[in-house]
Parts: structure tokens; sequence; C-alpha cells
């Protein structure tokens, strides 16, 4: 199923991401996918904190790639625009296009691989079924996410 568009949500560049020209780091994007991820599991019913009191499977990072197209600065509101491009049996793959939030501007897009596990042992296990039925409307290709509305081109 197709969502007619991803999860957005806003963030700010703050003083403690940003080099001294004023630029954001680029360490410092790793810290708006973790926000985007935080925020689309909250806005589908599976917050954080839930997801930790009692766990009973983990979801480690597996990979994580960001390519950058532009510079952020020092207090730019940016648009978070979140989207599962691909869900496997294990393991799904989570996409993070940062967008200035008035220009649109695309600032970056990272690419995060996450695989579920077992507590013990870390032996992959398939993906809960409330996490696939709670993240299908937004599972969508990157080419979908990106002509979707207007406000996302």
């Amino acid at each position: 199923m197709t969502a007619s568009r991803p999860f957005l949500t806003h963030e700010r560049v703050r003083w403690a991401d940003v080099d001294l020209v004023s630029i954001m780091r680029f360490s410092a994007f790793t810290r708006l996918v973790e926000v985007a991820e935080q925020e689309l599991l909250r806005a589908v019913g599976l917050p954080y904190s839930t997801l930790f009191d009692n766990p009973r499977i983990w979801m480690p990072r597996r990979r994580l790639e960001i390519d950058y197209f532009a510079p952020a600065r020092l207090d730019d509101e940016l648009a978070l625009v979140t989207y599962v491009s691909r869900m496997g049996d294990t393991s799904l793959t989570l996409q993070v296009d940062v967008r200035h939030a008035t220009r649109n501007t695309l600032i970056a897009a990272a690419t995060m691989v996450v695989v579920c596990v077992t507590v013990e042992g870390f032996a992959k296990r398939p993906l809960p079924r409330i996490a696939r039925e709670s993240l299908a409307p937004f599972v969508m290709t990157v080419e979908e996410a990106r002509a979707g509305a207007p406000e996302m081109r």
C-alpha cells in the first residue's frame, strides 16, 4: 500500500549542530535521522517509551548512509520527510530527506537500515506484525516520495 505522502516533521539547526561558520556539521545529521525515526514511530503509535519498556526485540542499525547536497545554517527550519523504502522479512530501510522548510531545497538524504533481532543472542527474527502494519502506509519508493505532494518537490 502506498501512502499519499511521506511522514513530515520539522526540526531546527541548533547551535550544537554547527561549525565555526554556522553551517551544520556533517555528523549532526545523524541527530536529524534519529528525530525523524522517533517522530514517525510516535505518530504510528509505537513511541520509544513503549518500545523500550520491556523489550523482547531490538532494532539495531545495520547501515547509515547520508548524501549531502546543500548547506544547512544555524536556525534554519528543516523539514524531515520520512518514509520506508523497503520492508523485508527481518529489516526495514528508512529514508529521511532533509529539506529546507521554506525553500524546499534538498539539503541531505539519509538511508538507514535497521534489523530486527532477539534481545538474547542478537539472532535475526521477523519484524513484528504491529510494526509492519503501522509502517505500511509509509512504504514507498524514493521516486514516489519525492514526486508526491507539491510541497515535497
